[in-house]
């Protein structure tokens, strides 16, 4: 008798180490032909070919790239989104400046909502042919996907085993490029546009019961957003949910940013998404509470920026322009210079705080290269502008109209990090014009290591200078000013409740948890900040704050909401509910105001760096 053979063949697909089989079918089983719901993978493929042989390999990737995401559209209805960032061109996008190039490398980075960006090397060595780069491919995409994706490979894939290998967050920070350590460092990494952001903690606990206009803003639903996200151009979009507190005021605000945006910018998409109506739709695109109020701006299918920061319409309008210009604006004319000199910006209203100029002599030179990619790293939230003029050195500098000092320029190093470090230094505005009378962003003063002084302004003669002198002496103490208390009903409770019936008592200390008050005069005479603070902490402190307590100056932050949408009276959070709140609603996220190079590494430092605050 003839002996026959059974065997029972599927795509082989390689188990990547530290993962769970979570593509086996949990739910029911379906009936035959019913049709798998749609849903969406995005990932970036960055390479550093620097041989031929490692650009023919690039090549290939991206041609199986291609054809795998046309494939997994048509039979499972998922949706591969991607992108090329090639590290071996003369124009490198910001992304590689942040790792070695000094070796070849090929990573697919998953944009997983879940997990932040996970980074896979896949090697030319063993993958040394299509049908082998296609199982790798596969296999990194089904542990990012409900559904397992290896069964959709074709013929001459099925017959291969991939090799793909997860990268460890050690060895990502081991890759990362070693920058020249610059000694322009600040406490306050905010731009002048981020300085006084509403609290949204705060904002939370209001009520919200006005009917919602939509003003100028497009009703997006999924077809609409389909056709959108494809558009050459930049595309606005908020996904919304009138369920959310935060992002009914969010939609109210970007509703009203709307009616000028519209007007300033016919051509530019500006539109809002409601996840209470599309639910199931919203939940592929949305990660985490905070995203429902974070507006998005995209380009060919791609995540352009993005901000889920609140203040009132104006940062709305600012922000989308300062997109709609990134990463800088071209200089034409000695005349249009002039005017950039006197802090007038072309779509901008008003003097503008800080200006960061380039003047270069190539626009193709390194220096210039480095220059645009520090400035798309920052774009929407600092304004650049540069000018290509033959023969001239190259230049960076900020102006700054608005202050005593107009102009500071750069003289460090040509580097990303360098020129980073310069521009967030040079832009914040002098202590006279931090005044956080109208509100301040949390991380500016209840949110920080370093010492925090609070010189209370009556407009005596001298004294506003004399305290800019000092706080010029001591870069690492955090200084700032509230003026025009008196004109303030809760400014004047809150400037009372420091001063203990003594009115002299003008210069507020913060150390960590405790609150000293010293004398302006005695003070000011000092000479030296940490000697008046090391002064001051030989006595008693007036308060001492616990984590159940509500800090003082939130009471500001509450009159600056109750500005922009009305009188409410509101249970305050207190301080270890809002230091809670922030690493929770921010511990993976990697595009916030430091810049944190896209390393997954860096969310268990938020952690460690949570348990020291509270």
């Amino acid at each position: 008798m003839k002996r026959i053979n059974v065997f029972s063949a599927e795509c082989p697909r390689k188990r990547i180490e530290g993962f769970k089989n979570k593509n086996e079918a949990t739910g029911p089983a379906q009936a035959p032909g019913s049709v798998p719901p749609e849903s969406q993978i995005t990932c970036t493929y960055m390479h550093n070919a620097k041989l031929e042989l490692d650009q023919l390999f690039s090549d290939d990737v991206l041609a199986v790239l291609d054809q795998i995401a046309r494939r997994l559209k048509r039979e499972v209805k998922v949706n591969l989104i991607f992108q090329k960032i090639n590290c071996a061109e003369g124009r490198k996008r910001s992304e590689c400046f942040k790792y070695s190039l000094q070796e070849p490398f090929h990573w697919l980075i998953i944009n997983d909502l879940e997990k932040g960006d996970v980074v896979y090397e896949i090697t030319a060595k063993y993958n040394h042919k299509k049908a082998i780069i296609e199982a790798s491919l596969l296999n990194i995409l089904s542990q990012h996907s409900v559904h397992d994706l290896t069964v959709y490979c074709s013929k001459e894939a099925g017959r291969e085993v991939g090799f793909v290998r997860r990268l460890s967050d050690e060895e990502l920070m081991a890759k990362r490029r070693k920058l020249e350590v610059t000694k322009f460092k600040s406490a306050i990494s905010l731009s002048p546009l981020e300085l006084d952001l509403i609290e949204p903690l705060i904002l939370e606990r209001r009520s919200f019961d006005e009917p919602l206009n939509w003003h100028q803003l497009q009703r997006i639903d999924e077809s609409r957003l389909d056709d959108a996200l494809n558009n050459d151009g930049l595309t606005f979009i908020l996904f919304w949910n009138i369920d959310n507190m935060i992002s009914k005021h969010a939609f109210y605000l970007w509703a009203e940013a709307s009616k000028s945006l519209v007007s300033r910018h016919p051509t530019v998409i500006f539109g809002a998404l409601s996840c209470h109506e599309f639910d199931e739709f919203c939940n592929d695109r949305i990660a985490r509470p905070t995203d429902y109020h974070t507006v998005f701006a995209y380009t060919k299918n791609d995540i352009f920026g993005k901000t889920k920061e609140l203040r009132d319409a104006k940062y709305y309008i600012e922000w989308a322009q300062l997109l709609l210009l990134s990463p800088a604006h071209e200089i034409r004319s000695d005349d249009e210079l002039k005017q950039i000199k006197a802090g007038k910006m072309e779509l901008f209203e008003g003097i503008r705080p800080a200006i960061t100029i380039g003047i270069f002599d190539d626009r193709n030179s390194n220096e210039a290269e480095i220059f645009m990619q520090m400035a798309e790293n920052l774009k929407g939230r600092y304004h650049f502008a540069y000018l290509i003029k033959q023969s001239h050195p190259k230049t960076v500098y900020t102006i700054r109209a608005r202050e005593q000092r107009k102009r500071i320029d750069f003289t460090g190093t040509y580097e990303i990090q360098g020129l980073t470090d310069f521009v967030i230094r040079s832009s914040l505005p002098s202590v006279a014009s931090i005044d956080i009378s109208n509100g301040f962003t949390s991380n500016i003063l209840t949110h920080q290591m370093q010492p925090v002084i609070l010189f209370v302004d009556n407009e005596k003669d001298g004294e506003m200078s004399t305290f800019e002198e000092l706080c010029s002496k001591s870069p690492y103490v955090i200084c700032t000013v509230i003026m025009n208390s008196s004109k303030s009903k809760v400014m004047s409770e809150v400037i009372q409740s420091f001063q203990t019936n003594d009115h002299s008592k003008r210069l507020i200390i913060f150390l960590r948890d405790k609150i000293y008050a010293f004398d302006v005069k005695d003070g000011l005479k000092s000479g030296n900040l940490l000697q008046l603070i090391t002064l001051s902490t030989t006595d008693k402190p007036i308060s001492t704050l616990g984590i159940d307590d509500v800090h003082p100056l939130r009471y500001i932050q509450m009159a600056q909401i109750n500005k922009i949408f009305g009188e409410q009276l509101v249970d305050m959070p207190s301080e270890g509910q809002i230091i809670k709140r922030s690493h929770v609603d921010n511990g993976d996220d990697m595009d916030d105001n430091v810049d944190y190079g896209g390393c997954p590494v860096m969310a268990k430092a938020r952690q460690i760096a949570m348990k020291t605050e509270l």
